[in-house]
């Protein structure tokens, strides 16, 4: 879908990639993400799909094929990038409240006297509030829940105001009704952002991406109307049941995957 006619935010052309043992993980990739899109990435694990966002942080280069990011090559563009990664471990001894985590986004600091500026801290409490953590700003970061801590992670990525928003397993660590919740604010978000999202949770994004590029080694994108059993047993590799539910955040059904 797009907005404008401003070049898209992610395309990828012919793109291949292999690790140094010579395992190819990426085959003829070709795809494009257009500003104010929200697309899901699936596959089996080891199908790529982490490998995919390094590429678009310019962490990785492929063998073959072109990749651009908001009109730039990777590495160019990752100031405009907001990113929150599969596994984010902070040391549960180390006192730093959520506020000091959230402002560790921050791309420049005032060095004056050491401090960050007030523009960036009113920024920080603004990325707590769009998360749903307002007022738990002086909260120590170890001591909040397995769902807080990934708030606070997405709103460290939210306080740059990036164009782009990459998250990997986002509710990896959040229970259900927490996944609920977690969607709903994506949707949201995805008001101010363009979102590219890997996850797993298939049930709860094919009612509210716009569209869900599928890899497992080459890559294939499907209109969310068009995830059926068959194309996940084809990404998958297993058979799939699809059950079809209301959420809360808005009056779509979606599918949920039972293997």
């Amino acid at each position: 879908m797009k907005i404008d006619s401003s070049p898209p935010v992610v395309r990828f052309s012919d793109v291949n990639f292999a690790y140094e043992d010579g395992n190819t993980v990426l085959e003829n990739i070709n795809f494009s993400l257009d500003s104010g899109d929200f697309a899901c990435v699936v596959g089996p694990n080891g199908g790529g799909k982490t490998t995919l966002l390094k590429l678009i942080l310019g962490l990785l280069k492929p063998l073959s094929g072109s990749i651009s990011v908001l009109g730039r090559s990777p590495g160019h563009s990752q100031a405009q990038i907001g990113y929150v990664p599969q596994f984010s471990k902070f040391d549960a001894g180390f006192p730093v409240n959520v506020l000091d985590v959230v402002l560790m986004g921050c791309l420049q600091r005032s060095f004056s006297w050491g401090r960050y500026s007030a523009e960036q801290i009113d920024k920080a409490r603004a990325a707590l509030e769009a998360v749903g953590l307002k007022g738990k700003e002086d909260r120590g970061f170890a001591g909040l829940s397995g769902g807080q801590k990934q708030r606070a992670l997405i709103a460290r990525a939210l306080v740059s105001e990036p164009r782009l928003l990459l998250l990997d397993e986002p509710t990896a660590s959040v229970d259900v009704h927490g996944t609920e919740q977690f969607y709903c604010m994506f949707e949201e978000l995805n008001q101010k952002f363009t979102i590219l999202m890997v996850s797993h949770d298939v049930g709860f994004v094919s009612g509210r991406v716009k569209s869900v590029l599928c890899v497992r080694k080459t890559l294939q994108i499907h209109p969310v109307s068009e995830l059926t059993g068959e194309a996940l047993q084809d990404i998958y590799g297993v058979d799939v049941n699809i059950i079809r539910h209301d959420h809360r955040c808005s009056d779509k059904g979606h599918i949920c995957p039972h293997s």
